[in-house]
Parts: structure tokens; sequence; C-alpha cells
């Protein structure tokens, strides 16, 4: 990720929530630059096009939500691996303009930029895979190596069913696939080779 100035970052915070209000395309560098305190000619002095202000702020949506994910990963003591991140998605949604502007883009990529955001959102998925496996690994080390990609990729599904949720459906469809699919993946959890 490169290093920003102090300008650029607050041209960046003020830009991921207009990504993640507006997409790529309604956001508007004239309302970014305003809100930043400055004319949009002076937003080039930091960003050379409307795309490389998208992609520094891709750069740090996938970081914060990196970091998030280890965080909670860390702090969860659950039996059941996971079960803590899933639960915390959609309160994490409503109050997280990165992962808005991240799942947006992960679904919506602007078309000239999809390699970049294909790339880093894959990183991203492959982080909480990581995570995930190790957390299953400490709580349920009964669970053979040799399976436990099968539940990484079960629980990368069901992640990505309460993302499509959260960007389609919003908040009450999100609880009730939640509740659903974290009855049958804890069940699939509870009843691992021991």
């Amino acid at each position: 990720m490169r290093t920003l100035t102090p300008s650029a970052q607050k041209v960046c915070a003020i830009a991921v929530e207009q990504f993640a209000e507006h997409g790529y395309d309604a956001a508007s560098l004239n309302d970014i630059a305003a809100a930043a305190g400055m004319r949009k000619p002076s937003l080039y002095a930091h960003f050379s096009s409307k795309d490389d202000l998208f992609e520094a702020v891709f750069e740090r949506a996938v970081e914060a939500e990196r970091l998030y994910v280890e965080q909670c990963f860390a702090q969860c003591d659950d039996a059941l691996p996971g079960a803590g991140y899933a639960h915390c998605l959609g309160e994490r949604y409503q109050q997280s303009a990165h992962l808005r502007f991240l799942l947006r883009t992960a679904f919506f990529p602007p078309a000239a930029l999809r390699p970049i955001i294909s790339a880093g959102f894959e990183g991203y998925l492959a982080r909480l895979g990581e995570v995930f496996e190790q957390a299953l690994g400490t709580c349920l080390p009964q669970v053979p190596v040799a399976r436990r990609g099968v539940y990484v990729d079960a629980y990368l599904g069901v992640v990505d069913s309460l993302n499509v949720e959260l960007i389609y459906a919003g908040p009450q469809a999100y609880a009730r696939r939640l509740r659903a699919m974290w009855v049958v993946f804890g069940d699939a959890l509870g009843a691992a080779p021991r």
C-alpha cells in the first residue's frame, strides 16, 4: 500500500464514503474535493485520476477489513470457529464504509480496474480463509488437516451468502440467512470427524 500525505489520506477517508454510497460512476470528484476543503484541481495534486483515487481507497479498504478480520478472530473464543465474525458481519456492514465499499466494488467493479479489484478481493478472501483455518485448528483440532480445506471453502460460502444478503436484501434478510446458514454450518462443525 502506498504512503499518502495527510491531505491525501483525508481525501481517501471522504472518498470511501462517496464510493461506498454511490459507486464508482456516480461518485463525484467535485463533491469529494469540496468535502475535503479543496478544489478539484487540488485533488489532482494527490491523485492523477479518478481511477488512481479509487485504487488508493480500495487498497485502504482491503487493509482495514483484513485487520478487522484478524482482530475479530483473535478475540473470538467461540467453540465454533468463525461464528463471531459471521454474527458481527451485519453490524460491521452498517458501521464500516470500508466494508460497504469493498463489497460494492467486488460485486460491481469498474471495468478498467477489474483485474486490480479481483486480485485484491481474492487476497482478502484468502486471508479470511487462513484465519478461519487457524481458528478451526485451534478450536477443533480433531478435524483432520486434509479436511480443513473443505470447511474453509464452506465457511467462505457462508460469508459470501451473507454478503449478498447485505448488499441486495438488507439487515432482516441477512439475519434470516445467518440463522439458517449457521444452523447448517454449525451442525456440520459439531459433527466434524473426531
